[in-house]
């Protein structure tokens, strides 16, 4: 008895000791893999993306040659372990060679696109490239593929391009939320697997709320919340909806402009009664968003903290790319006419039109300048007795160049004369006579290069305009929202105010 319980013993001992070895094996072949895998991924980055506008101008058979040649060091990496993950996990090669060759392939999807961008040259994929992309479709259905990132990455791209050609048809001419109408559109016919299904409306659902905001969205909500299986999904677009759709209530909307058949809507929070007896200060936020995303929601905490203080604060809501497929040049017309509005209705808001303050971050900084200064650039039915310069302007990390910096080529493609867009490029519409202004930039910016801030502040001073540049050490592109730069954004922000007398 006592040399069978021994023996079990040992055995138990052994099986203990065989699995804890294996366990530290494969943690340690996993922590080797992912090493490799981080230099591989470091060297492709330090190649690709610094050059990625030139790469993208190639003819197709170059540029096919060049991302081969990129793809080639992670199936090293891939090819190196294989036969050491076998032992593991029979499926751990095959799923990376699966996510290495979507990550690529994505980059083939996007050549149309970014080649006519930097090139102006239409061009469609060869038919052997096509064909070799149209197999992925095939994986459109398997829920098991939603796992990967690179998976996730190349659906979005295909959708994004498929998109574009869908929201060109007349029945998204009067829609609000074009892009969103249009994925909600393509996913049934992609995606008939019902956990697929579920997963892609709630992916597009959950961005448009996020960056876009609520703004009727009511109808694709309910739908969603009909048809979904996932609970999870539904209560969670349910609860974001609601709490946008709250977020409108206690304060005023007012349309100020009426175009493309839908309305623009400004979100007017008042200061309490003890300040409405006088004239107050206007603080009138644009948000950021590179043109393309935005929504007045994200500044309606702003907005209720400059109200308590006494001010009249409102929310701008512009024409942005992705919800009403426009270009910047519709959002400048927007804003400038959103501070014509103001001055014209001051008087029922007890707004002081000599203290019409203008704030943005990013692109909500390029709309910012643009009030001051793209006067070529209008909405034809603005009364223009009125003026669309605000007093004083706040930029954080804004866009002042459009016409030399590679990220706004898409706004030049189709112009006949790329030179249009230097109306509403900040850098080449400086003068003398400019209301004051407060420019503050991260020299870490990775977006929006420090150097374009440093010539748009050179160029500043000698217009003889009166202003303040403050370089903010090391920060990032988002200044307003990083707290370890936010703080001192605040700073800068309010003592610009006080010197101006406006605290």
């Amino acid at each position: 008895m006592m040399t069978k319980l021994l023996l079990t013993t040992f055995l138990f001992f052994l099986v203990v000791t065989c699995v804890g070895q294996d366990t530290q094996y494969a943690d340690s072949l996993h922590k080797a893999y992912r090493a490799d895998m981080k230099l591989v991924s470091n060297s492709f980055s330090k190649a690709f993306y610094p050059e990625r506008q030139a790469i993208y101008a190639l003819h197709e058979r170059k540029f096919i040659n060049v991302i081969d040649s990129l793809k080639q060091p992670f199936m090293h990496v891939v090819n190196k372990y294989a036969k050491a993950f076998q032992r593991m996990d029979k499926k751990f090669v095959p799923n990376e060679q699966r996510d290495i060759a979507y990550f690529f392939d994505r980059l083939l999807l996007d050549y149309p696109y970014f080649h006519e961008n930097h090139t102006d040259n239409k061009v469609q994929l060869s038919k052997a490239i096509q064909t070799r992309l149209n197999r992925h479709i095939r994986d459109f259905n398997n829920p098991n593929r939603l796992a990967s990132k690179d998976f996730q990455g190349y659906v979005e791209a295909f959708l994004r391009h498929q998109s574009t050609n869908e929201v060109k048809k007349a029945r998204y001419r009067k829609s609000d939320n074009k892009r969103l109408d249009a994925y909600l559109t393509l996913i049934p016919k992609y995606f008939t697997n019902q956990l697929c299904n579920d997963y892609w409306q709630y992916h597009y659902l959950l961005a448009h709320l996020d960056n876009w905001g609520s703004k009727n969205t009511d109808r694709a909500v309910r739908s969603f919340l009909a048809t979904c299986k996932n609970a999870s999904y539904r209560k969670t677009i349910d609860s974001i909806y609601t709490e946008a759709a709250s977020s409108y209530k206690g304060h005023l909307i007012a349309a100020y402009k009426t175009v493309d058949s839908y309305t623009l809507d400004l979100h007017i929070f008042l200061p309490d009664t003890a300040y409405q007896k006088t004239e107050r200060p206007a603080m009138v936020y644009f948000s950021g968003g590179s043109w393309t995303e935005g929504t007045p929601e994200w500044d309606f905490y702003n907005c209720a903290t400059y109200a308590r203080r006494g001010w009249v604060a409102v929310a701008v809501e512009y024409r942005v790319a992705d919800r009403h497929e426009t270009t910047p040049f519709e959002a400048v017309k927007d804003a400038r006419s959103a501070i014509r509005w103001l001055r014209m209705n001051a008087a029922a808001y007890n707004i002081d039109t000599n203290r019409i303050v203008a704030s943005g971050n990013s692109a909500g900084g390029h709309l910012v300048l643009t009030t001051a200064l793209a006067t070529e650039v209008n909405e034809r039915t603005d009364n223009f007795t009125f003026s669309a310069t605000p007093n004083l302007l706040l930029v954080n990390a804004g866009v002042y160049d459009l016409y030399t910096q590679s990220s706004t080529d898409w706004i030049r493609k189709g112009l006949a004369d790329k030179n249009v867009v230097k109306q509403i490029s900040p850098q080449h519409l400086l003068r003398n006579g400019l209301p004051p202004m407060l420019i503050l930039h991260g020299t870490n910016d990775q977006s929006v290069a420090y150097a374009s801030a440093t010539a748009f502040a050179a160029a500043m001073k000698n217009s003889g305009n009166e202003f303040e540049f403050h370089p903010i050490e090391s920060a990032p592109h988002y200044i307003w929202y990083d707290r370890r730069f936010s703080g001192k954004v605040a700073t800068l922000r309010k003592d610009f105010l006080a010197k101006y007398g406006y605290e």
